[in-house]
């Protein structure tokens, strides 16, 4: 068995309805986790209080307020102990053997400092991601996402993108970089963070044959709802892709006009799918108030 140690952070905020399959997941890893860091972001559901009772050596971060999910992100990695970070949203669970694989992946990957896993929806029929990437028109998509999985076979290789319901890195490498934009509060930031790794030259490697299992959107969804798309979320995912525009990318004729383009396909997407154009162009229209706090990050 692989010796090095790995911190567990969790990041949760009202997770009563779906903590209780994530607590049973890491109990019955065959490779034991060394510590949990659970970040409770304020939640009013008192779910924190079942991953203090079900897990071991668990630490608890309470914020007296929501303070967004990068920011909890980022002061949970501070405080672990451990170099090798898994990082989870309350919302997931995982294969028995995952951290078995993602230390194993460490080892012989030492290349990659930045890794992936197979993401499943909650049953396990559908996927989730398998590994993310950013179109042209500026607007983040996971590869393969709600296909029918059938055990189809995967390989291991190079992403452009990374979500980070689960995601797997090292930390000094995560804090070199410089963590989270903690002003994209929620949405996105994982994608910000992915294009600022090709700056520093790294990469992110997809590694399938660790799998885990998303709610998606659990903690922003209407209560008992298993719709993917929520009101908060298309709020923070229009704002936020303005601040991934203004951030990232030159502005040029070109790189323009394939963001408007982007903005209005997604504007016909949410007007016929799923019904929440208003608070797309509110999100959209916040983000562009704001967007001079955006500039390219240094």
């Amino acid at each position: 068995m692989l010796k090095d140690n790995i911190s567990i952070i969790i990041i949760n905020y009202n997770g009563m309805l779906f903590m209780e399959r994530l607590v049973k997941s890491l109990n019955q890893q065959s490779t034991p986790y060394d510590e949990v860091i659970l970040f409770d972001n304020n939640s009013y559901d008192k779910s924190e209080d079942y991953f203090l009772k079900n897990l071991k050596r668990v630490t608890l971060l309470k914020s007296s307020k929501n303070i967004g999910f990068a920011k909890a992100v980022n002061i949970a990695v501070s405080q672990a102990k451990n170099d090798l970070i898994l990082l989870l949203n309350n919302d997931t669970y995982l294969d028995k053997r995952f951290i078995e694989r993602c230390l194993k992946n460490f080892y012989e990957n030492r290349e990659y400092h930045f890794f992936t896993p197979l993401v499943l929806n909650y049953s396990g029929q559908l996927i989730d991601s398998a590994g993310d990437s950013i179109d042209r028109f500026v607007r983040p998509f996971k590869n393969l996402h709600l296909k029918k999985y059938d055990g189809m076979s995967f390989v291991k290789e190079k992403k452009d993108s990374f979500s980070m319901s689960i995601a797997y890195f090292k930390k000094n490498k995560f804090l070199e970089v410089g963590g989270l934009d903690e002003r994209f509060f929620m949405y996105f930031e994982d994608v910000d963070f992915s294009l600022r790794l090709k700056k520093f030259k790294y990469n992110i490697l997809f590694t399938p044959d660790t799998i885990g299992y998303h709610l998606i959107s659990g903690s922003t969804k209407i209560k008992n709802s298993m719709k993917v798309y929520s009101a908060k979320k298309v709020f923070w995912e229009a704002r936020n892709r303005v601040f991934l525009f203004n951030k990232n990318y030159d502005l040029n004729i070109s790189s323009l006009f394939f963001f408007l383009s982007g903005t209005i396909l997604s504007s016909i997407f949410h007007i016929f799918k799923t019904g929440y154009f208003y608070f797309y162009l509110k999100g959209f229209l916040n983000g562009l108030r704001r967007k001079r706090e955006f500039k390219n990050y240094g």
